[in-house]
C-alpha cells in the first residue's frame, strides 16, 4: 500500500484491546526517488504576453507609417505651393514690365518720326535724337525686348497688322512694303504687332497679261 506521496506503507499489527485489532501503517522508505508533480505551466501566460507585445508593436508601426505618409504629403504640398508662388511672382513681374514697355512704345515711335522729318542742316539735332533713341533701344533690349521691322518680308498675320494696301511693282504681292510702326516682342510674347502696308498686284497687270495671251 502507498500513501499520497507514493511511499510504501508497511502494516504492523498492534496490541489487541477489547477485542479490537489496531493496525498501524509505517512509512517505509526504500531509498528510491519519488516523482514530483510538475509545477503549473506558465507557457500560456508567456505566449499571451508576447502576442500582446507584437500587437502593440504593429499598432505603433502603423501609426508611424501614417505619420510619415502625412508628413511626406504635406511636404510635397508645400513644395508645390512654393513653386506656384514663385511662378505667380515671376509672372506678375513680367506682366508689370510688359505694361511699362507698352507705355514706352509711343515714345519710341515719336523718336522715329522725328528722325524721319528733321531738317537740321548741321546734323547736330538729328545726331542727338539718334543717340537718345539708341540708348532707349539698348535699354529695352537688355530687358529682352526685340524689335520687329519686317520691311521686305512676307506678311505674317501673327506679327504684322496690315493697315494699308500698296501697289508696288518692285515687290511681289503679299510683301511688306511700308512699316508705319515697328512691332515688338518680349521674349516670345508679342507686345505689339508691326503696323505695315502690304503690296498688292498693280491694277491692270492682270488684264494686260490676259490680253497678250
Amino acid at each position: 500500500m502507498r500513501d499520497d506521496r507514493g511511499h510504501d506503507l508497511d502494516p504492523q499489527i498492534g496490541k489487541v484491546d477489547d477485542g479490537e485489532i489496531e493496525i498501524e501503517f509505517v512509512d517505509v522508505d526504500d531509498g528510491s526517488p519519488v516523482a514530483e508533480e510538475p509545477a503549473p505551466s506558465t507557457d500560456l501566460a508567456a505566449v499571451a504576453g508576447e502576442a500582446a507585445a507584437d500587437d502593440q508593436v504593429e499598432k505603433l508601426q502603423a501609426e508611424l507609417d501614417h505619420v510619415r505618409d502625412v508628413y511626406l504629403r504635406k511636404l510635397a504640398e508645400f513644395d508645390n505651393f512654393r513653386k506656384r508662388v514663385e511662378r505667380e511672382r515671376e509672372e506678375s513681374r513680367r506682366l508689370g514690365a510688359e505694361d511699362f514697355i507698352r507705355d514706352l512704345l509711343p515714345v519710341i515711335d515719336n523718336f522715329d518720326r522725328a528722325l524721319q522729318h528733321t531738317n537740321d542742316e548741321s546734323g547736330a539735332f538729328r545726331q542727338g535724337v539718334e543717340m537718345i533713341a539708341k540708348q532707349l533701344g539698348d535699354t529695352l533690349a537688355r530687358r529682352g525686348v526685340v524689335e520687329i521691322n519686317p520691311i521686305g518680308q512676307i506678311f505674317d498675320p501673327e506679327r504684322h497688322e496690315a493697315v494699308q494696301r500698296v501697289e508696288d511693282p518692285s515687290r511681289p504681292p503679299g510683301t511688306v512694303s511700308i512699316v508705319m510702326a515697328k512691332g515688338y516682342l518680349a521674349g516670345e510674347r508679342l507686345l505689339r504687332p508691326a503696323l505695315v502696308g502690304v503690296t498688292v498686284a498693280v491694277q491692270g497687270e492682270g488684264d494686260a497679261a490676259g490680253g497678250d495671251s
